[in-house]
């Protein structure tokens, strides 16, 4: 993660002085290449609320639970495979879901589009017609903008895993975003001043497929309303915390906050070289290659998305060689795995999920 990214120790240890002043976003918080995001998820949700929107808040997410963590990696577009199709984008955010296309402006970070193995076997490049809007600046306290993500995706059915010719795809997401409250939020890692983030994303999708050489118009269509709320810092375009409401909009189904740390010696170490081969994979040919850190003992853990270990081993790593650890004799089901490398005192340095496809 670069430097623009970390907490000083000082906004750690008066955050709560702080929060009596509001905040106002800028281009401060917008990716750039060689920026990592590490959240954590909580997939339970139980007895969370957002709190009250209004000045000078108090949000207290201390109690947040650690089930599984997500890394995202913003990389260069020349080095994703499928880079070429997005000429416009200035890098790309890498997880275990595919690569999402970013382009900054003077006050705006969007996704222009995404590319992987999204609905089935297929690899799909899918370009929106108006972007996604991530982040702007100028945003403080009653702050307000809406917009329309559009595209349209063709694909042959082998590619989105259904027995049809071809489908083509309609997509809009209207998108409105209120800044409704500021203050102080803690989350597990500590308490940030922050502002609060409610988010409507209503969605309408139209299916067109084709069978036997015939299209059938509007073979499926739906709707739905999504809501979350997210609380956020000048600091790092991940949340600090983020909420996300059930289907009724007033129950928290799953909530995620992110890893943080404070800047100078005390930063942990981060692997340079972290990478499943090949994901997905069949549960004999399965091996993680760790490469950049320093020379000691180190935790590989792999867990299933409830949380519960699959295994742990201790490794002795290199600096100047490539670590490689096979995983292959574990005969792991068919499904998803994270796994994680730690230090012998269980400071978590690096995750990533992988699946396994029999």
């Amino acid at each position: 993660m670069s430097t623009k990214k970390l907490l000083p120790l000082t906004i750690l240890f008066f955050s709560y002085t702080i929060a009596t002043a509001q905040i106002t976003l800028t281009t401060n918080s917008f990716p750039a290449v060689g920026d990592m995001y590490i959240s954590h998820h909580d997939s339970l949700g139980a007895s969370l609320t957002p709190g009250n929107s209004g000045a000078n808040q108090t949000w207290d997410f201390s109690g947040l639970n650690n089930h599984y963590n997500d890394t995202t990696t913003a990389v260069t577009v020349a080095s994703t495979p499928n880079g070429t199709a997005f000429p416009t984008a200035d890098f790309a955010a890498n997880n275990s879901a595919g690569y999402a296309y970013f382009k900054n402006t003077a006050n705006e970070s969007q996704i222009i589009g995404i590319s992987g193995s999204l609905l089935g076997s297929g690899v799909l490049n899918i370009q929106y017609n108006t972007p996604n809007i991530v982040a702007k600046s100028g945003v403080t306290y009653n702050s307000n903008y809406s917009f329309v993500n559009s595209f349209l995706l063709m694909a042959s059915g082998a590619d989105v895993n259904q027995p049809v010719d071809s489908v083509a795809a309609h997509s809009d997401t209207y998108t409105t975003k209120v800044v409704d409250g500021w203050g102080t939020v803690t989350s597990p890692i500590g308490a940030f001043p922050c502002l609060r983030i409610m988010q409507t994303d209503s969605v309408v999708q139209v299916i067109d497929v084709k069978l036997f050489g015939s299209w059938t118009p509007d073979f499926i269509e739906f709707t739905n309303v999504n809501k979350s709320y997210s609380y956020v810092d000048d600091v790092d375009i991940n949340p600090i915390v983020q909420l996300n409401m059930d289907s009724t909009s007033a129950t928290v189904n799953s909530a995620s906050y992110r890893e943080s740390w404070p800047f100078g010696i005390n930063e942990p170490l981060k692997p340079t070289l972290f990478s499943m081969y090949p994901n997905p994979a069949a549960a004999d040919n399965i091996r993680l290659l760790i490469g950049g850190l320093p020379d000691a003992n180190y935790i590989v853990q792999i867990i299933d998305m409830k949380g519960n270990e699959i295994n742990s081993t201790l490794h002795a790593v290199n600096k100047t060689l490539v670590t490689e650890v096979d995983f292959s004799n574990l005969q792991l089901c068919s499904g998803n795995y994270i796994v994680t490398v730690s230090t012998v005192d269980n400071k978590l340095l690096q995750s990533l999920k992988f699946v396994i496809a029999r």
